[in-house]
């Protein structure tokens, strides 16, 4: 988060984007720098966009400007707007974005959501499953939210740790089912549950979140769950049950990634044109593509 601040400090002469046509609402950095740090952004990651005229967003400088629906609008090159080492003409494949944007968060509201909800839950988490179950799932849920978002949002820059949490959520979903006899009131618990995860959906619809990494993250954070996460067994029948379910899940796991990554790679550049209204709200400009 420091170095977002700084990087934008540096291009745009200030440490938050205080643009008055794209305000950065989350009180972080531009989207330049955050592509430039490693964001989610599907032009750098696949071959089909090459060719493609990228109108330039602030913090990138133009090649030149040409004229769209009466208005003045400058044309970036594909090398200039990823960066991260890309050569101007070469094919982009910086296939690193489904795992960069973890450690990046668009600005303070989004860093400071994000570490309370790992602060109430991910440290008892910690504690009841073990520090290396956890960090397994965390980052195959990450990872898996990103491929998955990939596939609706391609025009939108995503960063954050969403679809990790996401999996999180759903591992806490699954230990309230496996254990629902033990609890004393687990429906309150459900419910308090079901609570976050509307409350996180509706932060999706700010720009630089992905709603479609929250879901990938959380179907993910089941199969993951199921394979990671000790359980209790009730009598033989169950551990039987358990243990099956368990061996079943590897392979599905397995299954479900090498999907994601042959589907993005077979995509052609082709937009779904509604989609990103699961990401954003059509205000402030927050759903502009930046394709043209």
């Amino acid at each position: 988060m420091v170095c977002e601040y700084g990087m934008n400090w540096i291009k745009l002469g200030v440490p938050i984007d205080v643009s008055s046509e794209n305000f950065n609402i989350m009180i972080g950095p531009s989207t330049s720098v955050l592509i430039h740090l490693g964001a989610r952004w599907v032009p750098c990651m696949r071959t089909g966009f090459e060719k493609e005229s990228i109108s330039c967003i602030e913090g990138v400088e133009p090649y030149k400007n040409v004229t769209y629906n009466g208005s003045v609008v400058g044309l970036c090159k594909l090398s200039d707007m990823c960066g991260m080492g890309m050569k101007e003409g070469t094919v982009p494949n910086q296939w690193w974005r489904f795992v960069t944007p973890l450690f990046l968060h668009a600005g303070l509201v989004h860093i400071v959501t994000n570490l309370f909800f790992q602060v109430r839950v991910g440290f008892q988490m910690e504690r009841d499953f073990g520090s290396l179950r956890i960090c397994i799932i965390y980052t195959i849920c990450g990872i898996a939210g990103f491929m998955f978002g990939s596939e609706y949002s391609i025009q939108t820059p995503s960063v954050g740790c969403s679809g990790s949490l996401y999996g999180l959520i759903a591992c806490l979903l699954l230990d309230l089912l496996l254990n629902w006899k033990l609890l004393i009131k687990p429906i309150k618990e459900l419910i308090k549950m079901l609570f976050v995860i509307i409350v996180s959906l509706g932060v999706g619809l700010l720009p630089f979140v992905d709603n479609f990494a929250h879901v990938g993250g959380f179907i993910t954070g089941l199969v993951t769950g199921l394979i990671f996460l000790p359980s209790i067994k009730f009598g033989l029948k169950d551990r039987i049950i358990k243990t099956t379910i368990t061996i079943a899940c590897i392979p599905i796991l397995f299954i479900l990634i090498f999907y994601l990554i042959i589907s993005f790679y077979k995509s052609d550049a082709v937009t779904c044109e509604w989609c990103k209204y699961v990401n954003c709200l059509p205000i402030n400009g927050w759903c502009d593509d930046m394709i043209y």
